[in-house]
């Protein structure tokens, strides 16, 4: 058991170094920012994607668990959207 620790220690680590986050922001129109983030991490014995898409306008936030980085930013930025139409608030 201690083996499986160490393993899923060093794989988290050198997931760290290898740049599986990242971050940044969109102008979604009138100066209204969506900051966008995702981190990388092993799920179980998958590594998965989070992304997490914040609209600093209305705080309304979605998250979403992919595959692969991009897939995660792509789902959650979709989800925001779609809860911002939901509330007219684009």
């Amino acid at each position: 058991m201690d083996k499986l620790g160490s393993f899923i220690s060093s794989a988290e680590t050198l997931a760290a170094t290898l740049g599986t986050s990242g971050a940044g922001q969109i102008d979604r129109g009138n100066g209204k920012m969506v900051n966008w983030s995702f981190k990388g991490q092993l799920m179980g014995f998958e590594w998965k994607y989070i992304g997490i898409c914040v609209d600093q306008a209305t705080g309304e936030t979605a998250t979403a668990v992919k595959q692969s980085r991009d897939g995660s930013i792509e789902h959650s930025m979709r989800d925001l959207f779609q809860k911002l139409a939901a509330r007219n608030a684009l």
